[in-house]
């Protein structure tokens, strides 16, 4: 898709440098979106806008369960604005409105599945059917390593795959039906085996960050030779997503990782008995 707006040279030349190694940021996220406002089309917002999603998700559900707003997470809507979404969904994305539509429907099954798990795969189903290349191919790429880890976790604790695993993909079909250690995937997919050999690690903190660097060569993948394009606005901010989540780690939050990390599949261990799933 060529995305109006075209040159994007004064835009990216505006930029700091980002590596890996980064510690100390510059340039924060918050900072980085009120940037590209400044450069960027409404249409090309929207696009930006699909990678914070996940934390309007994260609002919807706890306002849902009557929990405070996360004041912290980075949303595309402001939680006033999530609340009157909620009674009245109209504004909000697509897969939004309609999992807030399903709700309200007197009629609708209690589902089996935990509330983020069935909101999630709206979000990448609703990802996976945009008509950005760089989007697609980055959204499959997340939800294969993400259901990767969910499947593997899934053995560890016992859990049902076929509940927790995610979207109609070939990966995803593998992952509910393959016993090979690989799912037996590793031949076509080569980080199948290097989020296997991360999984093995006792060290949670350090096996996130990893993952995380497999997501940072994969989007230098995807911009390789490409310079001066919205793919590399977009590889950017996802990078810079990367580095403000570790430039803020301190050994006690990574310990809170693996702790939340605990905490939820033992939810949905309890929730699992409870249906007998």
């Amino acid at each position: 898709m060529n995305i109006a707006g075209g040159n994007y040279y004064c835009l990216i030349a505006g930029l700091p440098e980002i590596s890996p190694d980064d510690k100390k940021l510059s340039l924060s996220v918050q900072e980085l979106r009120t940037y590209l406002n400044d450069y960027l089309t409404k249409e090309e917002t929207e696009i930006v806008n699909l990678f914070f999603y996940p934390n309007d998700n994260i609002q919807i559900l706890r306002l849902l369960q009557n929990q405070e707003a996360d004041p912290n997470l980075q949303s595309v809507f402001t939680v006033s604005q999530l609340e009157n979404e909620i009674e009245d969904p109209m504004f909000v994305p697509s897969y939004i409105k309609e999992y807030l539509t399903d709700l309200h429907k007197e009629d609708k099954e209690t589902s089996k599945r935990l509330p983020d798990v069935e909101l999630s795969e709206r979000y990448w189903k609703f990802m996976l059917s945009q008509k950005e290349k760089f989007v697609k191919k980055y959204a499959e790429f997340s939800l294969n390593i993400k259901n990767l880890i969910t499947a593997l976790n899934c053995r560890k604790y016992h859990l049902d795959i076929e509940k927790e695993v995610i979207c109609d993909t070939f990966f995803s079909q593998q992952l509910k039906t393959s016993k090979a250690k690989d799912f037996e995937l590793a031949d076509d997919y080569p980080y199948v085996d290097k989020i296997l050999n991360l999984f093995d690690k006792g060290n949670t903190a350090e096996r996130e960050y990893k993952i995380d660097m497999l997501y940072w060569e994969f989007l230098d993948e995807l911009t390789e030779n490409k310079y001066f394009t919205f793919d590399n606005v977009l590889a950017f901010t996802l990078k810079l997503m990367i580095l403000e989540r570790w430039s803020k780690m301190t050994t006690e939050q990574g310990k809170k990782i693996f702790r939340e990390l605990l905490d939820r599949f033992k939810k949905e261990f309890q929730f699992a008995k409870e249906f007998d799933i």
